[in-house]
């Protein structure tokens, strides 16, 4: 005589047979099916984006390099914190409500907190719900509630969206003017110093890449307060020039470009990959 237990293994065998089957049979997939997007855009598809608070106005455009300033300042952008912004067209919603059956004041969305146009779509950020921390977001005439990650990004204005790189990548860097040194790039297009020899070459070429490519720990509007320490002049292939107020060293390094009205803030350690070259570092 079977037992229970030779009984319920039967059972269980012939039960996954069976599920087995019509999973094959008819093609079932099993696991967790994701909604679709609330937008159905892709994000390759945005070409513009404008943002709207009650404080700032900015607007942005694709570019072959990459994302771009057009308002209030021409400059590049952030890509990474512009990415992460564009994908609030991926988001996917429990619930959606439609705005004509809703007060929108009680969700703060008659005076939204920030208008987001991308290409030709608005999303309006509202108030948050009081739980999970979700915000009331409006697509056309669709309200959907969000986790509330996309308008941090936009509360930061200029500051969050701006490239954290001093120099624009887009253009061809001719001469680099530091406090201490005075810098070139010669018909060969490599890198040199006026009256002196002490540095080597690559050391020379990692400062102005240092230049180029190291990004601030954060950046802030400009503060007209005090007087400068010294300035710093940057020329470029196309003949503008750039300078830049260097602000502090301490605790921190900050330096200043009052012509976007932006200040970058780098760690104090990065004094002689910023402003100056140490010379026994120098090989012999």
């Amino acid at each position: 005589m079977l037992s229970r237990r030779m009984i319920i293994n039967f059972v269980l065998i012939v039960l996954i047979i069976i599920f087995t089957y019509v999973g094959n049979r008819f093609d079932v997939n099993p696991g967790y099916q994701p909604k679709p997007s609330i937008t159905g855009i892709s994000t390759a598809d945005i070409k513009s984006m404008e943002i709207k608070t009650a404080d700032a106005s900015l607007s942005l455009k694709r570019e072959a390099g990459g994302w771009s300033l057009e308002t209030p300042i021409r400059w590049p952008a952030n890509n990474v914190n512009v990415e992460r912004l564009l994908d609030v067209v991926n988001s996917q919603a429990e619930s959606r409500l439609d705005a004509a059956e809703i007060d929108l004041a009680t969700l703060g969305l008659d005076f939204p907190k920030a208008m987001l146009r991308l290409n030709d779509t608005r999303v309006l950020f509202g108030a948050t719900n009081n739980i999970g921390e979700r915000r009331y977001t409006m697509i056309d005439s669709t309200v959907f509630l969000l986790p509330d990650i996309h308008l941090p990004f936009i509360s930061q204005g200029l500051s969050g969206l701006v490239d954290r790189r001093m120099l624009p990548r887009n253009l061809g860097l001719t001469s680099l003017e530091l406090p201490e040194l005075q810098l070139s790039r010669n018909a060969d297009n490599n890198w040199e110093l006026a009256a002196t020899n002490d540095f080597s070459p690559q050391q020379i070429a990692q400062l102005v890449g240092n230049w180029q490519g190291l990004e601030a720990a954060r950046i802030k509007p400009y503060i007209a307060a005090g007087t400068p320490r010294q300035k710093i002049q940057a020329a470029f292939e196309n003949g503008q020039k750039l300078e830049f107020f260097l602000m502090s060293i301490e605790p921190e390094i900050v330096i200043a470009n009052p012509q976007i009205d932006l200040q970058y803030h780098f760690r104090a350690d990065l004094y002689y990959q910023l402003i100056d070259l140490r010379r026994d570092e120098n090989p012999a």
